[in-house]
């Protein structure tokens, strides 16, 4: 029996190999301090990576410029042209034969106004407003009939912005524009011509940042053509005029064309 208990009390004093293994608490709380600031670390260096692999995409793609794969994904941003629209729209008649109903002819004339309107809205915004057809003489040759159309590509220049409005534009912002159409009557006062005297002007924005005033004037000439009219003839005339010319600039220009 005191064998037994000198055997227990000496196995009660000794230290086990886990009660030797169990690290302190101050130990413990250091080494979880150590873990945290080793994740901080990993995290920084894994965002300034991320950033200079970023970085040097850009830099592979071209800078996200036009025409880059950046501007491939990410889609154009490039803001839309102006919608452009006459402000001021009237009509009337002019008579080819006398003694016709006046009434019947000031319908006549009220009843083409708003398709001729039409084809003289479409030629400017395809002309002057949309950058995209500056100098385009097939995006306008559905206009115009007969002869007109051979007539197009020599005065493209005054018909449209120009040909090489590109090189100098960056975008034209209509300001003001009236228009007055006049119906050409026969003995039964129907329309059998149509007669479209127009002025436009716009804010044109040239590459360098400066500014110009774009001023169209014309007079066209239409026919009827199903449900639509065409022009048969015209006579448009532009100047351009810039905002703050320089001394050494040359004189604004003011081409003419007609057929």
């Amino acid at each position: 029996m005191d064998r037994a208990a000198s055997l227990l009390s000496a196995l009660a004093n000794e230290k086990t190999p886990l009660r030797d293994a169990a690290p302190s608490t101050p130990q413990r709380a250091q080494k979880t301090a150590d873990r945290s600031t080793v994740a901080r670390r990993r995290v920084l260096v894994g965002v300034i990576a991320a950033v200079v692999l970023i970085g040097g995409l850009l830099l592979l793609l071209g800078g996200g410029g036009n025409g880059s794969p950046i501007q491939a994904l990410v889609g154009d941003t490039t803001a839309p042209p102006a919608t452009f629209a006459f402000k001021n729209v009237s009509s009337g008649y002019e008579a080819t034969v006398a003694r016709v109903n006046k009434t019947k002819q000031e319908k006549a004339g009220k009843t083409i106004t708003p398709a001729v309107q039409a084809v003289v809205t479409d030629l400017l915004q395809k002309g002057y407003v949309d950058p995209d057809t500056w100098g385009d003489a097939d995006a306008i040759k559905d206009s115009f009939t007969g002869s007109a159309v051979d007539q197009v590509e020599p005065n493209i220049d005054t018909l449209t912005l120009g040909a090489n409005a590109g090189d100098t534009y960056e975008s034209l912002n209509p300001t003001s524009s009236r228009l007055k159409v006049v119906a050409l009557t026969d003995a039964n006062a129907a329309a059998i011509r149509a007669m479209a005297d127009f002025d436009f002007t716009g804010k044109a924005t040239l590459d360098d940042g400066t500014y110009a005033k774009v001023t169209v004037t014309g007079t066209l000439f239409l026919v009827p053509d199903g449900d639509t009219w065409k022009i048969e003839s015209f006579h448009v005339r532009r100047e351009i005029q810039p905002k703050a010319p320089k001394a050494s600039a040359s004189a604004s220009t003011s081409p003419s064309g007609s057929a």
